[in-house]
Order: C-alpha cells, then sequence, then structure tokens
C-alpha cells in the first residue's frame, strides 16, 4: 500500500500532459461580439482528484478568446437571436462584447495565451475581433495544452495510505 500511494503522489506531481490543435476555425465578422462554439469543453468530471490547467494561444492578434459557462453563452445566443442575426455594438452595453466581465477566463494576446482552471460543468469557447477592428483574416488557428495533476485530496488521501501501510508493515 505505500508504494502504491508514493508512485500515486510521484506521478500527481509530475503530471501528463496532452497537446491539441484546432485549425481554420472562421472569424467572426462583427466588430467587438463575441460567438460561441456549438459544441461544450470537455470538463473535468474527477476535479477533486486530479487538477486540470489549460493554457489556449492563438495565431492572431486581432482575435480575442473567452471561455464562459452555458448560462452565460444562451444569454450571447439570446441576443443574436433577439437582434435578428444584426448586432448593433453602438449601445452602451457591453453584454456579450469585448468588455464583458462575466466569463470565466478572457484573453486578448494570442501569444501569451488564455489560462484556464477546468473544473466540472458546462462550458464554452467563444472568440471575437476586438473593439475598432474587423479581422485581417477568414481563419484562426488555435492550439491548446492541457496540464493534469494530482489534487490536495489525492495527495491527502494518498499520504494516509501511505501512513497506514507504514503502520501494518510494523505490526508483522
Amino acid at each position: 500500500m505505500t508504494v502504491f500511494a508514493l508512485l500515486v503522489m510521484v506521478i500527481g506531481t509530475i503530471g501528463y500532459s496532452v497537446e491539441g490543435e484546432v485549425e481554420d476555425i472562421p472569424t467572426p465578422n462583427i466588430e467587438s461580439f463575441v460567438f460561441f462554439s456549438d459544441e461544450a469543453l470537455p470538463g473535468n468530471p474527477v476535479g477533486l482528484f486530479v487538477s486540470a490547467d489549460t493554457t489556449i494561444t492563438w495565431d492572431r492578434d486581432d482575435i480575442f478568446l473567452v471561455i464562459a459557462d452555458e448560462a452565460k453563452k444562451n444569454q450571447c445566443d439570446g441576443i443574436r437571436a433577439n437582434q435578428g442575426g444584426f448586432l448593433q455594438t453602438e449601445s452602451g452595453s457591453q453584454t456579450c462584447q469585448y468588455g464583458d466581465t462575466g466569463y470565466e477566463a478572457t484573453a486578448i494576446d494570442g501569444t501569451s495565451g488564455a489560462q484556464w482552471h477546468v473544473t466540472s460543468g458546462t462550458f464554452y469557447a467563444g472568440i471575437g475581433t476586438q473593439s475598432g477592428e474587423l479581422p485581417a483574416g477568414s481563419e484562426v488557428n488555435i492550439e491548446y495544452e492541457v496540464k493534469l495533476s494530482a489534487s490536495f485530496p489525492t495527495y491527502l488521501f494518498s499520504f494516509l495510505i501511505c501512513i497506514g501501510g507504514l503502520g501494518l508493515s510494523r505490526m508483522n
């Protein structure tokens, strides 16, 4: 038991990384407004035991990226549907636009990218053009890296198993 617990702690500390790329995503042609993917991002169903940290970068400076929960995505989709596809950005509202603060994560620089700690739940990625700029091209390429590692409860549980294993070995 002790060896297993120590092995879990070492592997959890080293972690495991998953990398990927999504190419040729069409860029929005409306300034400032966010457009979301129809598919939800993979969640972290074992968030109590495994920590997942994601870094997302992209190849354009005129695009910003957001990650939002399902309620925020539905709010933005509702605004677009109520306006018949025509979005007015002249109003004073920043809702679902470049300056909105209601997102889980926001990043405006593709080089440094977005940092997001993956939790359980339904989240969507969205992109938009920065305020006052229209996109310079028609496609954006996104790269991501997900670093999986042990979370605090995993270390605590493994430590307790390690102590229990040591105690059992001394009884014999």
